[in-house]
């Protein structure tokens, strides 16, 4: 396979970063990420990214996570308790679109996006996120104010389907810590926690050795850089070390069927669970493709079934999805009307066996590839109109999930040499494989309402079973060979 510099590309290799990224770790460990792009200009996306999160809590502290992310608008080293929020807003960043934060099982992500055009904001935007880091003050009276907050946001979500999650994050999750490590917490430890224990999981899991700030906007790199040597060089190193979670696999089908009132339709998907593979090399991106053709082409034949009369589903979809630091999952979901449960689950399955037994037509890939190219051909040639949260997205996942970015040069130069290269059976057999029997998971949810009774288990298994066993045709392909416009008109 040559490149468009002629050598052979060597599916080992390591995919570099994208030259238009400025990455560096200071002496303590902090990683930084720096892009320079002008659209929307005069603004600047900064981001601090921590990997620590619920999973890192111990019992004592169930929902400290949380109450840290809440903490850090609280009371910092340069803001006092209600000055940043007060600041932020008198730049013209709200609450939602510019200031946000979050917290998971596995990170904590801070994000402010601050104009670059008025004096010092782009310093005190370096000092409420090096707060974030190392700064925030924890003080008892106001830990004791926002107790009330998250009990608060902890009711919330308990009538937007809490009751439902519970089921299945078992089934996904099985005996893993993630189960007993929902970030919301408990409400018996947020009543309860001694202040300390806030300060000690800060201590021990905001260290710099897990941080990295990213920077993306209308800037000059080298002022950035500046700026995050001095902001944040002070942090010290040392703390807990991260730890790592796995999520047993199972030999045996899960099957989990849930029903609330705040449940929006009738659905069900059916999760395959297996290994989380790295995306780091030129073999890794070619494999990341041959999984991104598969679920092109499935749910192309899927947007096909919706649209008959008779449809067993109303709209499905084939999809990746990661369950911690160790999973990653193929997922086929269907909505499907109320009552037909099973029907869209059959119908699933019976698109499952047609790709074990049949994998796919040349026609069909022909068609993917031919829109896989186009999509990134159209993504290069835009290149310069990218909104710089895009990018901050990308470093995000760089940083948090360890995904390669080459940049889209080297992305659509990989993709032109590949694409001619993967074959019809050899996404089969890749279909064949994650499509397996093991460790998957099957979840139906369904609205509470009179008149409709929720799904049983039983039932769930044997739609399965008809419809993954069922001795299915190859799929008839009504779009092979076909013009869109049979006669063409006159240039």
């Amino acid at each position: 396979m040559s490149t468009a510099t002629g050598s052979t590309q060597d599916l080992s290799a390591t995919l570099p970063l994208d030259p238009a990224i400025k990455s560096g770790t200071l002496p303590n460990g902090l990683t930084y990420l720096i892009r320079k792009n002008g659209r929307p200009e005069k603004r600047a996306m900064l981001r601090l990214a921590v990997k620590a999160g619920s999973m890192d809590e111990d019992e004592d502290q169930r929902g400290l996570a949380h109450m840290l992310e809440h903490m850090a608008f609280n009371g910092s080293t340069h803001f006092k308790p209600g000055e940043l929020v007060s600041y932020l807003e008198s730049i013209g960043a709200r609450f939602g679109p510019h200031v946000n934060a979050y917290t998971s099982f596995d990170e904590t992500v801070y994000m402010l996006d601050v104009p670059t055009d008025r004096p010092g904001t782009l310093t005190r935007g370096f000092e409420a996120l090096s707060d974030f880091a190392g700064g925030v003050t924890l003080d008892t009276a106001e830990i004791d104010r926002e107790r009330g907050v998250v009990i608060e946001e902890w009711r919330g979500r308990l009538g937007a389907g809490t009751g439902m999650q519970e089921p299945q994050l078992k089934a996904l999750f099985g005996d893993s810590r993630y189960v007993n490590r929902i970030p919301i917490g408990t409400p018996e430890v947020l009543k309860s926690f001694p202040p300390e224990r806030l300060r000690q999981f800060y201590r021990d899991h905001y260290r710099p050795g897990r941080m990295a700030v990213m920077v993306v906007g209308d800037i000059d790199p080298a002022e950035i850089e500046r700026l995050i040597t001095q902001h944040f060089s002070s942090l010290q190193p040392g703390g807990a070390p991260r730890t790592v979670y796995p999520i047993p696999d199972h030999a045996d089908t899960r099957y989990v069927s849930v029903s609330d009132v705040e449940a929006q339709g009738s659905s069900v998907s059916v999760t395959y669970k297996g290994p989380m593979l790295p995306l780091h090399t030129a073999g890794d991106y070619r494999r990341s493709l041959v999984r991104s053709l598969l679920h092109q082409m499935l749910n192309a034949r899927f947007a096909e079934i919706a649209r008959q009369p008779d449809a067993p589903f109303l709209r499905a979809s084939s999809d990746d999805e990661t369950f911690g630091l160790t999973v990653e999952a193929t997922s086929v979901s269907a909505r499907v009307n109320d009552g037909a449960v099973d029907k869209g689950l059959r119908a699933l399955g019976e698109e499952i066996a047609r790709v074990r037994q049949h994998g796919f037509g040349e026609a069909e890939l022909d068609r993917a590839k031919r829109s896989a190219i186009a999509s990134y051909e159209r993504a290069y040639n835009e290149r310069g109109t990218t909104e710089s949260d895009g990018y901050a997205s990308e470093l995000l996942r760089y940083y948090l999930s360890e995904e390669a970015a080459p940049g889209i040069e080297i992305e659509l130069n990989l993709v032109r040499q590949f694409l001619p290269t993967i074959t019809a059976q050899e996404i089969g057999a890749m279909g064949r494989d994650l499509f397996s029997d093991r460790s998957r998971v099957v979840i139906a949810t369904s609205p509470q309402k009179a008149g409709l009774v929720a799904v049983t288990e039983p039932a769930l298994r044997e739609a399965l079973a008809a419809g993954t066993s069922a001795t299915v045709t190859a799929w008839r392909d009504e779009m092979g060979g076909r013009e869109l416009i049979s006669r063409k008109p006159v240039p």
